[in-house]
């Protein structure tokens, strides 16, 4: 008796529906304008290691060795105006840059932390 009202019970609340979001051209562009600016601020705003400035032989030589010798790490090589930069890292905490730094230091002395977009 008890399984038929459950079966009963069952039956009868049961729903079906289908939800349509529409969405309006506004809220579309909106929406793509919040993940331009998100991927901008992913892009610029972090810390990095730098551990060469100078020609491009030399940043060459020392971004090869350090992608071997940080093989775990990003490791960048940048042409800024007149000079190339080899870097380490993307670190959005400041505070894991330092102690990545600690660690880098052992091999490069003067190795900084740095915001590379001046933010």
């Amino acid at each position: 008796m008890y399984r038929i009202l459950l079966l009963i019970s069952t039956l009868t609340f049961c729903q079906e529906n289908e939800v349509e979001i529409s969405q309006s051209e506004v809220f579309k562009k909106l929406l793509n304008l919040h993940k331009s600016a998100s991927i901008e601020k992913h892009n610029t705003d972090y810390y990095s290691i730098q551990i060469y400035n100078g020609n491009y032989k030399d940043a060459d030589s020392l971004f090869k060795y350090t992608k071997e010798l940080f093989a775990s790490d990003s490791v960048f090589l940048f042409y800024e105006t007149p000079n190339y930069k080899v870097q380490i890292g993307k670190f959005w905490d400041k505070l894991k840059a330092q102690n990545k730094l600690r660690q880098i230091q052992k091999s490069f002395k003067s190795a900084f932390i740095l915001r590379p977009k001046g933010i």
